[in-house]
């Protein structure tokens, strides 16, 4: 995809950078809740794993998914 930059208010911005984050969450994202214990748990992966909470939740799901659909 090529590059277009356009000027907003004295900010150069990169609109394929805008063009991506539209076509890989083009509904947005969702919010989610747990319980304390279990952030805590989440808390002390990330640690380990040195991965944010999203990526490392992102990580989990997939494969938790693949596990799941390929027995199916």
């Amino acid at each position: 995809m090529r590059k277009v930059y356009k000027k907003n208010k004295g900010i150069i911005m990169d609109t394929q950078m805008e063009e991506d984050k539209e076509v890989k969450y083009p509904k947005g994202r969702k919010s989610l809740a747990v319980d304390v214990d279990t952030y805590n748990l989440l808390q002390e992966i990330c640690i380990v794993e040195r991965r944010s909470k999203i990526d490392q939740l992102k990580v989990l799901i997939e494969s938790k998914h693949q596990s799941i659909v390929s027995t199916v």
